[in-house]
């Protein structure tokens, strides 16, 4: 057969290239879209006891809205060539689009006084991906064994789990979601500094680093002690994010191997097609859906796309009548500047808005950026994820970004839930990192092999130029 001219093979590449930024935008217009129906007619209705909330406002305000959701998707990097671009697309779907809608739609301020938010917010999305612009650190390789790697993580994952075991023995449970609020009431008593640390990295990054390292290799063993250990975490704690974690990840790896086509494409258009569904079925079974839809209705609709938007407009507009924290929530921080409430942030933010003991932590543009310093707050705290996200890609550039992509995931999620010095310190993701930094990368049984996926070659500046790279994840 004929090989092509030159010429015409780049013509090729470059219609190709050329057509997936309309279909990106496109993906996140529909998604936008959907979102708006979802809220307007179920979030709003449904959690309205939550705080969500549906204020008409006029249509010129809810086309800034559409305007700020959607200009992002005009610079957001197309293929994946660095790991932590996966993080930054979850960020941006999950947090920044419905930070620009609940908070208009809520009514906690007038639509005038949100549009510098959503301004803002859109900036900050932006300062995120001009950290891609940087070349990576060339970090020095570990010289650690895989022997010696792998007995250190079996002792650490192990002294954990015997941990959290020997703490709950007896209190155990498998409950349902309706039951975890018991259940952690229940485990309260068995607290402690070093048994939260154990909880913490056994469900952040111990148990979520074999599931992630046994689907990319293919070692079953490795997946289901990661399963089960989440599984664990849950019947002691009633933590659903440990069980999510195991949906989350596996989804993504499949969504990885998934046909040639850039990521970014697939996890739009995927996000995009999974509320078109919850919503055709909405609609099909009325004002009685059957339990199985409301649950994924409440795990998608809100827990993971509707929370953080009524954080955002709920911690908003706290802060234009309180005191800004000026860091001061953070540990160490707090030492030289005087912390101005009687209890922890998110705390005191859930005692403000439902007159009770309620944790509503939230995202790291509302407790890193909000919570310190307003709305330049925000410009700061996306100044420091960027940063955050290079020292990932740095210390990790060695392995394939789709397995850092895999074992980071969860971890840089929790962003959407958690400051970025809590997701980093005691969250898992340093840990995480560490492990991929002193891991030597092979590629034995990766999902690389026998895949019509291409292994991602070494970043470099023009790998990490947003949506430049000629590689397909």
């Amino acid at each position: 057969m004929k090989r092509p001219a030159p010429a015409l093979s780049q013509a090729r590449e470059i219609s190709v290239r050329w057509h997936h930024r309309p279909l990106a935008v496109l993906g996140v217009t529909v998604f936008v879209a959907l979102y708006q129906w979802a809220y307007i007619h179920f979030v709003a209705e449904t959690y309205h006891s939550y705080g969500f909330d549906y204020q008409p406002v006029s249509d010129f305000y809810v086309a800034l809205a559409w305007l700020f959701a959607i200009l992002p998707s005009l610079w957001m990097p197309i293929k994946l060539t660095r790991a932590s671009q996966l993080g930054y697309w979850v960020l941006y779907l999950t947090v920044a689009i419905p930070s620009m809608f609940v908070p208009l739609f809520t009514g906690l301020n007038r639509p005038d006084e949100v549009v510098p938010l959503m301004a803002v917010l859109c900036v900050g999305v932006g300062i995120l991906g001009i950290g891609y612009l940087f070349p990576l650190h060339c970090v020095r390789r570990s010289t650690i064994s895989p022997t010696l790697f792998w007995s250190g993580f079996a002792i650490l994952g192990g002294a954990c789990t015997v941990m959290i075991v020997v703490s709950f023995w007896g209190n155990m449970h498998l409950v349902s979601f309706a039951d975890i609020y018991d259940l952690r009431d229940n485990a309260q008593d068995a607290g402690g500094t070093v048994l939260n640390y154990a909880l913490m990295w056994s469900y952040g990054a111990v148990y979520p680093f074999l599931i992630a390292w046994g689907l990319y290799y293919r070692k079953k063993l490795f997946f289901l002690l990661g399963s089960l250990g989440q599984v664990l975490v849950y019947s002691c704690f009633g933590t659903k994010a440990s069980l999510l974690s195991i949906v989350f990840i596996t989804g993504l790896y499949y969504l990885l191997r998934l046909g040639r086509g850039p990521f970014s494409l697939k996890l739009v258009w995927a996000v995009a097609g999974l509320f078109f569904v919850l919503c055709a079925i909405f609609m099909v079974e009325g004002e009685e859906p059957d339990l199985v839809t409301v649950l994924l209705m409440f795990l998608v609709m809100f827990r993971s796309f509707g929370l953080s938007g009524l954080l955002t407009g709920q911690y908003y507009y706290f802060f234009q009548h309180n005191p800004h924290t000026y860091f001061s929530h953070l540990k160490v921080v707090n030492w030289f500047v005087h912390y101005p409430y009687h209890y922890p942030l998110g705390t005191e933010i859930g005692y403000y808005y439902y007159g009770a003991l309620i944790d509503t932590t939230a995202h790291f543009w509302a407790t890193d950026g909000l919570a310190t310093l307003g709305l330049p707050g925000i410009l700061l705290a996306s100044a420091a994820c960027a940063f955050l996200f290079w020292i990932i890609d740095s210390a990790t550039a060695r392995h394939d970004a789709r397995l850092v992509g895999l074992v980071t995931f969860y971890a840089i999620y929790s962003l959407a839930n958690l400051s970025l010095f809590t997701t980093f310190l005691s969250g898992g993701l340093g840990l995480l990192v560490l492990f991929l930094y002193v891991l030597q990368p092979t590629t034995e049984g990766s999902m690389a092999r026998g895949s019509r996926m291409q292994p991602v070659r070494k970043p470099s500046l023009e790998m990490g130029a947003l949506g430049t790279s000629p590689d397909t994840a």
